[in-house]
């Protein structure tokens, strides 16, 4: 029987991390994505205090509060709720497929594992897995293509605010690269950063302020949407 429907119900409900839990406590979840056994199994490291599957569901407890709490900048919400409340397919908005997406977004962690000669954990690269099985997960539930390509980009370009973040690089030549690859996505890969990074954050340094980390996703969607999709010079 097929059960991919329980994910769709999942994603489009009010409470998705919730109803995500019932379906692993149920043994439902690892029959739909038979991955989610090793998100369970990998994931600990110098950067992660849990492993996978607790971190995503961190995360998107986290992606969900953002929602709820709805304090975007008077300049953005608008266009941030117009980009998540475009619908995807019949039935199926942007917000539902970036929260599968912030759900799926470390699952290509344990093939990306590696152990270097000092003992620590890495998971280089472990985007590029997501973002391919990702794909997988985008066919076996019957999405469209559309819909598809939109979890693909959430999950294999997630990164990108962490590695700004981490750089402190907002140059013209890095931003025009991610809004020339993503377009529009760019929305969604920036609140799913947020949540992927405040999720970890929140148990590595729990005093961490939050808003640092918001300022720079608020950055990059002004320039985003009043400069480069405005085709003004930045």
């Amino acid at each position: 029987m097929d059960m991919g429907f329980k994910i769709i119900d999942a994603i489009k409900s009010n409470n998705t991390c919730e109803q995500i839990c019932k379906l692993n406590k149920n043994g439902i979840l690892e029959k739909i994505i038979p991955e989610v056994k090793s998100m369970k199994e990998v994931g600990k490291c110098k950067y992660h205090k849990v492993d996978c599957f607790t971190h995503t569901i961190y995360a998107l407890e986290e992606f969900e509060k953002l929602m709820r709490e709805n304090k975007f900048p008077s300049h953005l919400k608008d266009e941030i709720w117009e980009y998540l409340n475009k619908e995807a397919e019949n039935n199926l908005k942007n917000i539902d497929l970036l929260k599968l997406g912030v759900f799926l977004h470390d699952i290509g962690k344990a093939n990306a594992k590696t152990i270097d000669e000092n003992g620590r954990v890495h998971f280089k690269g472990h985007e590029k897995f997501s973002g391919e099985i990702a794909l997988n997960v985008g066919e076996n539930l019957r999405l469209s293509q559309n819909s598809i390509k939109l979890l693909y980009n959430f999950t294999r370009y997630h990164m990108y605010l962490l590695t700004l973040y981490k750089k402190s690089n907002t140059s013209h030549d890095v931003m025009k690269e991610m809004f020339d690859t993503l377009k529009d996505d760019i929305i969604g890969v920036m609140l799913l950063g947020f949540a992927d990074i405040n999720a970890t954050k929140k148990l590595i340094e729990p005093i961490e302020n939050e808003e640092v980390l918001k300022t720079y996703v608020y950055y990059i969607l002004t320039v985003y949407l009043y400069k480069y999709k405005k085709n003004v010079s930045f």
